[in-house]
């Protein structure tokens, strides 16, 4: 016989105070999550891809390929989102 699961216990989740929750309000009515989303990675892939390292020629073709996989992502997300 198989012993059932053990409960999982969550850890609690700290509250924030007010003053944080108003300021991921006001940070979000600011700034589009997905808009920033999509400009913070494009901005870490920039940032990585214009360092003047001695970087693997593997590592230049993957950052080349992860660029244009979220451009990818980002085409598929829009037209899901105007096809819903």
């Amino acid at each position: 016989m198989s012993k059932p699961p053990k409960s999982i216990k969550m850890k609690s989740v700290p509250s924030l105070s007010p003053e944080v929750q108003d300021a991921f309000a006001h940070f979000l009515e600011r700034n589009p999550p997905k808009q920033f989303s999509r400009n913070l990675r494009n901005a870490l892939l920039e940032v990585v891809t214009c360092q003047h390292g001695d970087y693997p020629v593997y590592l230049n073709a993957f950052l080349l390929s992860m660029e244009m996989f979220f451009e990818v992502l980002d085409i598929a997300e829009d037209e899901q989102m105007h096809n819903t």
